[in-house]
């Protein structure tokens, strides 16, 4: 059960998640304060690319200015679940939910009615994964290059990225994928634990390692004994292994604005 109060005063929600997957994560819980939070943003027509159990897209649907919110997800048993998690959340009449990979749906029908949005989206959601074996970064270009086409100039993208990503990676999405206008961090968890004890995690700082080895831009950790005192991947893994003690980071939802055509 999540309350009101961790949704940023938005609904209460309950979400089903099919068996042997994770509950919510720290960067699930903070991209839903955001949307509760920040809902004068959002109205309209919406997506929720990856949208996993639905809670991002059935949360939006409870604003009253939203008119509908369409999720994308690559897996049939969370697009299932999803819809179960509409309906019990009294969002079905305004969710759908879409198994897709990316932003292209697997069934003919669905991607005939996911053009419909082209050009006429307000807003999109997204918590993506870290991708494997690169900066981790590729999956939130997917999420911006893939989502201009389908959002009317102004549109806006609630975008997950935690801080250990560092600020130049955030500005070089500007380039990687243009079209849009940078703002800011709409929602931040403080500084908390990288949980290591996690193996994607773990996986995760190894790839982190590896592109800074080969020459990336930095990653920027928080210290244990100082979060002020930032730190590199290399440092945090060589902390983590000499220490048994996590480096910190902050689980962030970034805004991103869509400019106008030239």
């Amino acid at each position: 059960m999540l309350t009101a109060e961790m949704t940023g005063g938005l609904a209460d929600l309950r979400l089903a998640h099919p068996p042997g997957t994770f509950a919510l994560t720290p960067a699930s819980r903070i991209a839903l304060t955001a949307v509760g939070q920040h809902r004068r943003l959002l109205s309209g027509l919406g997506l929720d690319w990856g949208s996993g159990v639905g809670g991002l897209a059935i949360l939006a649907a409870k604003i009253t200015a939203v008119t509908q919110v369409v999720g994308l997800e690559i897996s049939a048993a969370n697009v299932a679940i999803a819809q179960q998690n509409a309906y019990e959340n009294g969002a079905a009449h305004k969710v759908r939910f879409l198994l897709s990979d990316g932003y292209t749906p697997l069934e003919n029908d669905d991607g005939r009615f996911l053009e419909t949005f082209s050009g006429q989206t307000s807003f999109i959601l997204a918590n993506p994964p870290a991708s494997d074996g690169d900066d981790g970064f590729a999956f939130r270009r997917i999420v911006l290059a893939g989502g201009r086409p389908f959002l009317r100039p102004g549109g806006v993208v609630f975008l997950n990225i935690s801080s250990q990503y560092g600020r130049g990676r955030i500005e070089r999405l500007l380039t990687d994928a243009p079209g849009y206008a940078y703002g800011g961090v709409l929602a931040s968890s403080g500084w908390v634990p990288f949980d290591l004890q996690r193996p994607d995690l773990r996986q995760n700082l190894r790839d982190y390692v590896n592109e800074e080895s080969a020459g990336g831009l930095r990653y920027e950790f928080g210290q244990p004994s100082g979060a002020e005192m930032s730190c590199d991947a290399q440092t945090a893994q060589a902390w983590f292994e000499q220490t048994g003690e996590s480096p910190l980071s902050r689980w962030e939802v970034h805004l991103f604005r869509r400019t106008a055509d030239k």
